[in-house]
């Protein structure tokens, strides 16, 4: 390890299925697919955190998340901060309601599809879900 402090930026990651229990995946705009979620802004809880990134995203709506996180992870990514090196994700599990929508702008996700475990440990997974299927 070097001698930067261990900062932590925090993320909270929904585990979306449906019917069929496959799992909700969101395409990026550089081919990737994650997760749907994101970081915890300053004095933010993750319910209200997830819930908010969820909407931000998809468009959809939680209206269920599970009380205790079902997963967690962290990863070590070099984002040019000198201070910032480690990513933490939470995830829980949701229900969601509505329909998703693309961001036209292309910042949030371009697509969203429902995965099997093992058609998901297939495509291209961003590094911040890898975890989560291996």
């Amino acid at each position: 390890m070097d001698n930067i402090p261990c900062t932590y930026r925090i993320s909270v990651k929904a585990v979306i299925k449906d019917e069929d229990g496959r799992i909700l995946l969101l395409k990026e705009k550089d081919g990737s697919w994650e997760l749907p979620g994101g970081g915890l802004e300053q004095g933010e809880n993750a319910p209200d955190a997830l819930a908010r990134e969820v909407t931000e995203e998809t468009g959809l709506k939680i209206d269920w998340m599970s009380d205790q996180p079902q997963a967690f992870w962290t990863i070590r990514k070099e984002v040019g901060s000198p201070t910032l090196k480690w990513f933490a994700f939470v995830v829980y599990e949701a229900k969601v309601s509505g329909n998703f929508r693309p961001d036209p702008s292309g910042n949030e996700a371009v697509a969203a599809e429902y995965f099997s475990r093992e058609q998901a440990q297939k495509l291209p997974l961003h590094a911040n879900t890898a975890p989560y299927f291996s």
